[in-house]
């Protein structure tokens, strides 16, 4: 069965931001319960300061957790900063389970890419993304691929990856693609390219943005139906490969009449459908 690596520790109600991503995993979470799909919440541990220095200098790390530096919102707040162990602990959790059990896993997590080693900014507080891949290379996963479809590039990502020399990450990021300037329909029609130069990573770590939806405020380029291809696209291959994968949220920034944002969970409910039909592609195959 599909696991979601949930608490509620790692969910922020009151965060003023124009992102909803401190909120948006309880809400993610509750729209999944109501689609009908049977899946797991599993329960897990947060992340240590130890372990958020593997990524990040000593001194923010303290400082963003003593309520001494912004976090990647840009302000002290306790509740971000209790959460924020939580949110990395969900993510790398589940990438280890996934590694382990060869299997597909999901973190409802955001907030990660724009995160660099000694700095927040652009709703990214620690990049819990390169952080998995680190925990991930020492349980044994040889290479390590991020697959990194938000809209914006993966700055901070890639700083780390040069900072700290981590040669056995493959990062590609969308929002650093020249091929989009040909339109969203040469990017679909590239992608399976994009997915395929990946098979030699012993495990996926995808971060499925849906800020890069044509109508987003922040984004803008896919239709809905390609929002969907574009999750079944890069999730299936893999499964039918036995390639371990673990799902994250990233950006997503539209807002309802009501300042609701179930449009933003409607197209996260793309990437859920293509890992739960994974899952059991998955478990059929076993």
């Amino acid at each position: 069965m599909l696991k979601v690596f949930y608490s509620k520790n790692q969910s922020v109600k009151n965060n003023s931001s124009f992102s909803p991503s401190a909120g948006k995993p309880e809400l993610v979470v509750e729209s999944w319960k109501k689609r009908g799909q049977e899946f797991h919440i599993q329960e897990f541990t947060p992340s240590s300061r130890e372990d958020l220095k593997l990524v990040h200098s000593s001194d923010y790390v303290d400082g963003v957790l003593g309520l001494k530096t912004s976090n990647g919102f840009g302000n002290k707040s306790p509740e971000v900063a209790a959460a924020l162990p939580w949110i990395c602990g969900s993510m790398v959790e589940a990438t280890l389970d996934a590694f382990k059990n060869k299997s597909i896993t999901i973190s409802p997590t955001s907030g990660a890419h724009h995160a660099r080693y000694s700095s927040g900014g652009g709703y990214c507080t620690f990049n819990f993304l390169v952080l998995a891949a680190i925990k991930a290379h020492q349980a044994g996963a040889k290479k390590v691929g991020i697959i990194d479809l938000d809209c914006h590039y993966g700055d901070g990502t890639q700083e780390i990856i040069n900072r700290l020399k981590l040669d056995f990450i493959q990062h590609y990021s969308f929002g650093g693609d020249p091929r989009l300037l040909q339109g969203s329909a040469k990017w679909i029609e590239a992608l399976p390219g994009i997915v395929e130069s990946f098979n030699n990573c012993d495990l996926i770590i995808y971060n499925a943005g849906v800020d890069s939806h044509i109508d987003d405020p922040l984004g803008g380029y896919l239709t809905t139906e390609q929002m969907e291809m574009r999750d079944s696209i890069v999730i299936k291959p893999f499964a039918q490969k036995k390639i371990p994968m673990v799902v994250s949220l990233a950006g997503g920034y539209q807002k309802d009449e009501d300042g609701g944002i179930s449009k933003v969970l409607d197209l996260h409910g793309f990437m859920f459908n293509a890992a739960w039909f994974a899952d059991k592609l998955n478990q059929e195959v076993k």
